[in-house]
């Protein structure tokens, strides 16, 4: 008879470890309790998330260096400014309605924008393509 060392051996597998295990499910109420409170549940890190989630401003203002950004900033906000109102009069001419309208879409537009947009390098205010469908 051959003597077969214990390290060559296949282990010998359980009637246990094949047997299909069930699994129970929570109920979809408890389920959905749980989730509920972990969700809803107000903590200072999470209002800080959220209000950063809605108002970038809050995240990049502490940061910004003032004597080095805004002259820049300055001079960026006055030429848009200086095209940006009579394009706002030319448009709603186009379009047929009082010019104070098209000073409010380009100014408030760029006022939330700055609030709660999240791109350096977006376009915000009216164009001539709307001015024109509205004024057919």
């Amino acid at each position: 008879m051959e003597d077969v060392s214990p390290d060559t051996e296949t282990p010998l597998v359980g009637p246990s470890l094949l047997e299909r295990r069930v699994r129970q499910r929570n109920p979809k109420v408890s389920v959905l309790k749980s989730k509920l409170k972990k969700g809803l549940t107000c903590s200072g890190p999470k209002v800080r998330s959220t209000l950063k989630g809605f108002f970038p401003v809050v995240h990049w203002l502490p940061k910004y260096k003032l004597k080095e950004y805004i002259w820049g900033d300055v001079m960026s906000g006055l030429i848009v400014g200086i095209i940006l109102v009579p394009q706002a009069i030319a448009y709603c001419l186009l379009a047929g309605v009082p010019p104070i309208y098209g000073l409010y879409t380009s100014f408030y537009g760029n006022i939330i924008y700055f609030l709660m947009g999240t791109s350096r390098h977006v376009s915000v205010g009216i164009f001539s393509l709307m001015s024109l469908m509205v004024g057919q």
